[in-house]
């Protein structure tokens, strides 16, 4: 039986939302994945090195299905935060395929949160976005019920209908019902709602 934390979710932006962007704090600053640094980028969706160490695999197969071919592009695109000594802490960059524009693969480190380095992450990579590039979707899970508030500050919208995107099932009752449990009532009335055009 799945677990109602792991149910997909997507989400649309038709509007960025500036006034939710943010800055790095002192101590952090923002480059591109390097091609040596592959294997970290593999691991960073997985809280412990047990976790990213059995989704290798799952990891390196999506990676080639998706992106070989063009692994210059990823790596101008995949942005990193890191710490005063150069390790990256927070991850994710946008991306065009199949005429959409996507975040993908955004993630910070359990030990790096609460410092406003996700928002700033997000911020960095909406300012890429120019007209042409809107709306932007992304992927997340119901469990990730701060992302999603954040997600919702920066102008996306819960998609409320059944769809399946990249092999993943839209299950947004489900995640919806997570959420109305596990968030703050004054988080969860801000979330909105939009249909697939």
């Amino acid at each position: 039986m799945q677990n109602e934390q792991d149910r997909h979710l997507f989400m649309r932006c038709n509007a960025i939302d500036i006034s939710a962007f943010g800055e790095l704090p002192e101590g952090y600053h923002l480059r591109t994945c390097r091609p040596e640094e592959l294997d970290i980028w593999y691991g960073f969706p997985f809280d412990t090195p047990e976790d990213a160490e059995k989704y290798r695999s799952f990891m390196q197969t999506y990676f080639q299905e998706v992106y070989a071919g063009q692994e210059e592009r990823f790596f101008a695109a995949c942005l990193f935060v890191c710490d005063a000594q150069d390790v990256p802490v927070a991850t994710g960059f946008l991306w065009k395929r199949d005429g959409h524009t996507t975040v993908e693969w955004i993630k910070t480190k359990l030990h790096a949160e609460g410092q406003g380095i996700g928002r700033a992450l997000l911020t960095a990579i909406l300012r890429q976005a120019s007209a042409q590039d809107m709306p932007i979707y992304l992927h997340t899970h119901a469990g990730c019920n701060r992302a999603v508030h954040l997600y919702t500050q920066f102008g996306f919208e819960v998609l409320t209908q059944p769809m399946i995107i990249a092999d993943r099932p839209n299950e947004w009752q489900q995640a919806l019902e997570y959420l109305r449990q596990v968030m703050p009532e004054e988080m969860y009335r801000q979330l909105r709602f939009t249909k697939y055009e």
